[in-house]
């Protein structure tokens, strides 16, 4: 019997085994890798992945129908974890030389790219992310300044890692077919912002910073920020740039800046 994907829960199967090929290839597992799945479906990319002998191999699904499949199809070789992604605390399966891969429902993917990059209980221990997103929001993570795409997402996911656009994935290449193109992302591991800069300042600022995306930068933070135009001096930032003027390491000096001025007020 078939079995039917459920929109609830934005189920979109991947369907061509040359992408699967392609995706886990990018992965370059080797026996030394821990690697975690978030959304395995029906086990198309697990079984891929098993054939390179990872050392462990854990899974993250919600469904309880596609939890039947994989213990039926995969017996004791993987690790099911029977959880709704968005509510998996991530940091209790980080370890090093972690790999994950991920085919996330457009509706919660930012949500869940969220929690792996900038986990509640401290920095992610996991070496690369393979994961899938709409197009569209694939080219807003790794947009750069004086772009449309550049943004908050593109700032948040750049601070925490460094990501880089893999290739574009047609919309034929899952089953049911979705209304829109997707492509793959890979994220490598990136500590040095976290570790430099004060990161729950520095998504305050990027943050009220895009709210006034067209305003110029220094009239959007002086509310938060009154002397926000020195600050900005200090950092060599123009008083006539917008948000999406303002690079990566701008806006970590920004941060850097204003935590010093408030420590000394």
């Amino acid at each position: 019997m078939t079995l039917i994907s459920k929109k609830s829960l934005g189920q979109n199967f991947l369907a061509s085994e040359k992408l699967i090929n392609l995706i886990v290839d990018t992965g370059n597992i080797n026996n030394g890798d821990t690697v975690l799945e978030v959304g395995p479906g029906k086990g198309a990319l697990t079984q891929k992945i098993l054939e390179k002998k990872p050392k462990k191999l854990i899974v993250i699904e919600k469904d309880a129908r596609l939890v039947k499949i994989l213990k039926e199809k995969f017996e004791n070789k993987i690790n099911i974890i029977n959880k709704d992604m968005l509510n998996v605390s991530y940091e209790d399966y980080f370890t090093n030389n972690l790999i994950i891969f991920g085919n996330l429902p457009y509706n919660i993917s930012t949500k869940i790219l969220t929690n792996l990059l900038a986990p509640k209980s401290g920095k992610g221990k996991w070496e690369i992310l393979l994961l899938m997103f709409q197009l569209e929001v694939a080219n807003r993570i790794v947009a750069m300044p004086n772009t449309k795409q550049y943004g908050r997402l593109s700032l948040f996911s750049q601070f925490y890692s460094c990501p880089s656009f893999q290739f574009q994935i047609s919309k034929t290449s899952f089953f049911p077919v979705p209304k829109v193109e997707s492509a793959l992302v890979k994220f490598q591991r990136n500590n040095k912002n976290d570790n430099k800069y004060n990161s729950e300042l520095f998504q305050e600022i990027i943050r009220k910073s895009f709210q006034g995306r067209r305003k110029l930068i220094k009239n959007t933070l002086k509310t938060s920020y009154s002397d926000i135009s020195a600050i900005m001096e200090i950092c060599n930032i123009p008083h006539d740039s917008r948000p999406e003027n303002v690079t990566l390491e701008q806006f970590c000096e920004l941060t850097y800046a204003i935590e010093k001025y408030s420590s000394l007020n």
